[in-house]
């Protein structure tokens, strides 16, 4: 059984919360009907998951979470049954159309709370990575190398809820890792701070507050949630999405591998990792004078050409250099950060050229036989999968970094199988939910779960504040340090940052 401790919170900053996000193009609208189906569902848990959808659709402080509930609102949709939730959409199907009869509007309310329902029966999901040294892959598939240095935008929704910055740092002149994570978990601001520069630790900011026992669960309180097993930490959307984040130690150097999932059917990310719109187009760059796409030239997929002889033909070679070129530089630099949009609390944005760019653009045409026999050899004893053995090859040749199989893949949370529900809609059914209503209002708090509990109970807990929203705009190439909002606080100037 898992200690639960409950937290104050600042109340003002939360009471300010939805005075400071942005605004909705619509008035919020309430169902009886819809209510009593999810408090029919679980009375205690539908009635906060209720308020909870409310909350994500007008982009609002989420309700206070019932004790011991440790699923975000995507899993609760996601657990609810198919007959169930098949009620919810008709019902809000209804409440859509009266909505459109009694205005004209360009957005409605109904409309976004459908979207957000549905969302969670997507039948399948996509995964973007970024691992290694680091090697990457979007969401639709395509790969590349990307050894720039720096604050850079992973991926994000577009409305910025969802969002993941990676702080690439430089291992040598020509290799980089994935040193830090900033997350934007639905307002709540979550951070994974460098291990190299923390006695090799991991150590979690969360909204500000530095947590003491990482190896725990953290609930937080705009319905995100932090879980750690398997020696891998998985950060949760209430919106569904998901990146896991495990911690791989070479040299006496660690840095961070990442699996992002996404719902299949959302379609409006934007970063270093594609849009998830099924397509491999992601990969391209518009000029800023004439608006014409530049794109990624051919790229080599014949066996040879990677891991055989013809790996150091001048034609191959001078290909490959020409595609991390344009990726380091002018796909790079689309999604690269300043000191506006880094929300990193020790940020990387304002370092040279040659520091931020690989000196030299390194393939496997610099290992010899032996070492891609055995690169080979041991990716495959590992269970690399096909798709991974470049990447796997190139750390194990250039890093000695020991090949491991990425099984990342999400899975859902198990549907309850039910009837369709019978719902009262007498007084005293009425009463019931606006009494569990306000014990859901009243139970107030933030959850720490797990081992953190009894840490925190013993060394005064940290209180949880919540920020604003990360706000994100196209980043430009860095214009200097201008920023008030956070003052750089390292005291190690970043072109030092090269070789730890």
């Amino acid at each position: 059984m898992k200690n639960i401790l409950l937290l104050l919170t600042n109340l003002f900053v939360l009471a300010t919360w939805a005075n400071t996000t942005n605004p909705v193009p619509y008035q919020q609208r309430d169902s009886d009907h819809i209510k009593e189906i999810f408090t029919a569902w679980n009375a205690t848990n539908g009635a906060y998951l209720y308020n909870s959808v409310n909350a994500l659709v007008m982009n609002s402080e989420q309700p206070h979470r019932p004790q011991g509930l440790e699923k975000t609102p995507f899993e609760l949709l996601q657990s609810m049954g198919d007959q169930r939730v098949d009620r919810l959409e008709r019902i809000a199907q209804q409440e859509l159309e009266n909505e459109r009869n009694a205005g004209r509007n360009e957005q409605y309310y109904w409309e976004e709370w459908l979207k957000v329902v549905k969302s969670s029966r997507c039948s399948s999901t996509s995964r973007g990575d970024s691992n290694g040294d680091p090697h990457m892959r979007t969401y639709d598939g395509e790969s590349f190398d990307f050894q720039n240095a720096g604050d850079y935008l992973l991926t994000a929704s577009s409305d910025n809820r969802f969002m993941i910055q990676t702080q690439q740092v430089r291992l040598n002149k020509s290799i980089s890792l994935n040193g830090a994570v900033s997350m934007n978990v639905n307002g709540d601001q979550v951070e994974m701070l460098s291990i190299d520069e923390h006695n090799g630790e991991i150590i979690f900011v969360i909204n500000g507050q530095q947590m003491p026992n990482v190896k725990s669960n953290f609930v937080l309180p705009q319905g995100g949630v932090v879980t750690y097993a398997n020696n891998a930490h998985t950060v949760k959307w209430p919106t569904g999405e998901q990146m896991k984040a495990s911690v791989r130690k070479f040299q006496g150097k660690q840095l961070y591998d990442l699996a992002v999932i996404v719902p299949k059917c959302k379609s409006d990310y934007r970063g270093l990792l594609g849009n998830n719109d099924g397509i491999r187009n992601d990969l391209v760059v518009r000029d800023s004078e004439s608006g014409a796409e530049i794109t990624r030239g051919e790229i080599s997929t014949d066996y040879d050409d990677i891991f055989g002889a013809n790996r150091r033909n001048p034609i191959v070679m001078d290909r490959a250099t020409r595609d991390l070129v344009f990726i380091s530089r002018e796909y790079g630099r689309q999604f690269q950060l300043d000191d506006n949009t880094s929300t990193f609390t020790t940020r990387m944005t304002n370092i040279e050229d040659e520091v931020r760019f690989p000196e030299i653009h390194m393939t496997l045409a610099e290992l010899d036989d032996a070492q891609i026999a055995e690169g080979l050899r041991k990716a495959k004893e590992a269970g690399v999968a096909e798709e991974d053995l470049f990447g796997a090859v190139y750390d194990y040749g250039h890093l000695g970094l020991e090949p491991i199989a990425y099984n990342q893949d999400y899975v859902a949370p198990a549907k309850q199988i039910e009837t369709e529900p019978k719902v009262n809609d007498d007084r005293a059914q009425k009463n019931t939910v606006k009494q569990v209503g306000n014990e859901v209002a009243k139970s107030g708090t933030l959850i720490l779960i797990g081992a953190a509990a009894g840490a925190a109970a013993t060394h005064h807990a940290p209180v949880y504040t919540r920020t604003t929203p990360p706000t994100y705009r196209h980043p430009t190439t860095p214009q200097g340090n201008t920023s008030t909002r956070r003052p750089n606080t390292s005291s190690t100037p970043p072109s030092t940052r090269t070789a730890r």
